[in-house]
């Protein structure tokens, strides 16, 4: 499917003046610089209950002018005004669902089970892709054959949607990862059908870190990863999401953790925890000022000092 036009989609409501409720991307050649097709993006929103974002979400996917697009939503059986807001955009769903689910691992595997895409990525409902945000993964693919995960940067934004400090994806490096100090934005990472399905998809136990788990399991397949200096997506902060829930905090801290071990391949030991303040200061000594504007913004944001 060909992204829509603004004009085609339902009107926003009257309050909502930015990306992307009045403006869309201008539409995209056919074809790419090389003469080639853009390949075929499937994305893959995971929902529950997020009905206050799920629109702002879905329009910033189909707004995008690209030509080549499949949007695929699966909800897990929200009980507020979800349905309704999907409804409205069914016209240009390649599927939607709407059941009890086990978790988000679940609903990803079962959306990517419909996808038929070449390069495949995933956004949460409350978050949203930034203009621009697939040519420029289509093209990193374009110009890096070997790559097989592409991540870009992005900001952090208020539960209003307007956009705060920016976030980066770091360069990939899997004992830095197995270490905490290697971390790629979710939303602004794409990566190809092939490796998604050397691996198997998500696993289905990951209750809180299913986009780390992706990553290790990617990593530890051969997979090769890039980081591009292209601003990509947002992250939303409220105190509704997996980030800003003060009751997920210590089950998300358990998870990685797990996650971490698996990628160093033992259980962690003493020497890990001095090695895992070792890497995260020496990331932090890299970019001071950058991380203490990023404290500072979950503080004003969520009350809190980090993640």
């Amino acid at each position: 499917m060909r992204s829509p036009t603004l004009s085609e989609l339902p009107p926003p409501p009257e309050a909502m003046t930015i990306w992307p409720w009045t403006r869309g991307s201008r539409p995209l050649p056919e074809t790419m610089s090389d003469g080639q097709p853009w390949p075929l993006i499937s994305i893959v929103m995971p929902s529950f209950n997020q009905g206050q974002f799920i629109e702002e979400a879905i329009r910033s996917v189909l707004l995008q002018g690209y030509p080549r697009l499949e949007l695929i939503v699966v909800d897990g059986g929200s009980t507020d005004n979800t349905l309704e807001t999907i409804a409205k955009y069914k016209p240009w769903l390649k599927h939607w669902v709407s059941e009890q689910d086990a978790g988000p691992a679940d609903a990803l595997n079962k959306g990517f089970r419909m996808a038929s895409g070449d390069v495949y990525g995933f956004l949460n409902a409350d978050d949203f892709c930034l203009p621009g945000c697939f040519a420029q993964a289509a093209e990193e693919f374009q110009k890096h054959r070997a790559a097989d995960v592409v991540s870009g940067h992005g900001y952090f934004a208020k539960p209003s949607g307007e956009l705060g400090i920016s976030t980066f994806s770091d360069r990939w490096n899997l004992k830095r990862f197995s270490y905490g100090a290697c971390v790629l934005l979710q939303p602004a990472t794409f990566f190809r059908r092939s490796i998604f399905e050397r691996v198997q998809g998500f696993r289905q136990k990951a209750s809180t870190c299913w986009d780390m788990e992706l990553w290790a399991d990617m990593a530890m397949a051969g997979a090769t990863f890039r980081t591009t200096d292209r601003f990509m997506a947002a992250f939303r902060l409220h105190p509704g999401s997996i980030t800003g829930s003060a009751e997920l905090r210590k089950q998300r801290r358990q998870d990685s953790l797990a996650v971490m071990e698996r990628a160093r391949g033992r259980p962690e030991s003493a020497g890990d925890r001095l090695l895992q303040f070792f890497h995260r200061a020496c990331k932090f000594a890299s970019h001071p000022r950058r991380t203490l504007r990023q404290r500072l913004y979950f503080y004003s944001t969520l009350q809190r000092w980090s993640l």
